[in-house]
């Protein structure tokens, strides 16, 4: 079964070669799609034998895709970031998935990685990067590209299934680059034209607020209120929000009273947060914070013992790329606080004692030890 390696590029030089390398193994023919580099992102890929396609940028990520698409030959597509690698283990795996004929496409880890120096550990989504090709597949949307027709949909109409690649992995490294107000502004401009090509999509518009933030620009608590009324639709209704609203329920409960423009109260979105997002940690994070700033600390450490629940079962919702950090010493740390306002000297102590050992708190860890020590007496 022959693959085709696909690829979109721009300025990628110092790490699409090895991206390219770690999917040598498969045989695949590799597609890369370049839209304007000006550092050596072009001689990377001709070293590796790739098939580079210029393509003039034109503030669409879909028609970039869609061009590395037409240019694939083979029976099956597989997609990576040029920040990303494949997993040496999961060369195999997919050479064994692609032989399966009653499967159309595969959903495949995405491990994301937050710490340079732990390679391999960070939350992960699942994500359709490995698929048959096929003329009904194509891309729209300008920023996060989504399938035009749901691949599920093509899968039944061929009689097939889309199913998940157990045990596999895609080591996506771009959290590990700093997040700069250039890449900000770039992804306003982006999500701007989106919403005019296709008003109305919630999940965009609430990211297009959280950057505008991010800018320091005040029309992101102008634009995060336009999701009030398709959010309360949902409550009302009963439907199962995107995995956006809870990024808008995070900023409903931090933010102060005097800039937010929504309508839902902090009560609100609190009720709605512990319905929907119960499971997942961003949300919960923020949830404890709301309830630490509100002086409410059994609550909080209620949220944060549940964080930590789920850090040691693993079965949480990643929906979204976070730190794993909030499912481990920052739970662990902040439960200790919260016990030592409820003067839980004994609680607080062995919360505290537990990251003495770690390099980024135990400095503060052993000062609130020691406090929790004279507390005690």
């Amino acid at each position: 079964m022959l693959i085709t390696a696909c690829f979109v590029t721009r300025n990628h030089g110092s790490s699409l070669g090895a991206s390219l390398a770690s999917v040598r193994a498969l045989n695949a023919k590799l597609v890369v799609v370049d839209t304007g580099s000006m550092d050596r992102t072009i001689d990377v890929a001709n070293q590796h034998g790739a098939t580079v396609v210029e393509f003039p940028w034109n503030d669409d990520f879909s028609t970039a895709q869609n061009a590395a698409l037409d240019r694939a030959t083979g029976d099956w597509i597989l997609w990576l970031n040029p920040d990303e690698e494949l997993d040496p283990q999961t060369v195999s795996l997919i050479t064994r998935a692609t032989e399966d004929v009653d499967v159309f496409a595969y959903d495949v880890r995405i491990v994301h990685e937050f710490d340079a120096k732990r390679p391999g550990f960070g939350p992960v989504t699942w994500e359709p990067r490995l698929y048959r090709r096929d003329p009904a597949v194509r891309y729209y949307r300008r920023l996060h590209p989504a399938f035009v027709t749901p691949l599920a949909d093509i899968a039944h109409r061929h009689g097939q299934r889309v199913d998940a690649l157990k045990a596999s992995s895609i080591l996506h490294h771009g959290y590990l680059s700093t997040l700069t107000a250039d890449k900000l502004q770039w992804g306003v401009k982006l999500l701007e034209a989106e919403l005019r090509d296709r008003p109305g999509q919630l999940d965009l518009t609430i990211e297009l607020g959280r950057n505008a933030l991010l800018l320091n620009d005040p029309r992101g608590h102008d634009i995060l209120a336009q999701a009030d009324e398709p959010v309360r639709a949902m409550a009302a209704t009963g439907t199962a929000p995107p995995p956006a609203v809870g990024m808008f329920l995070e900023y409903l409960l931090t933010v102060s009273t005097e800039q937010r423009r929504s309508q839902i109260s902090r009560e609100e979105a609190i009720t709605l947060a512990d319905r929907w997002f119960a499971r997942t940690p961003p949300v919960l994070w923020a949830l404890s914070v709301e309830r630490y700033a509100a002086h409410d600390y059994p609550k909080c450490a209620e949220r944060l013992n549940r964080l930590l629940a789920l850090g040691r079962s693993g079965e949480y919702d990643a929906n979204a790329a976070f730190s794993t950090d909030i499912l481990g010493p920052s739970a662990i740390l902040n439960l200790g606080l919260c016990h030592f306002q409820m003067k839980q000297w004994e609680e607080a102590k062995a919360c505290f004692e537990t990251l003495r050992t770690d390099p980024t708190r135990s400095q503060q860890a052993a000062r609130l030890f020691a406090q929790a020590c004279q507390n005690a007496k």
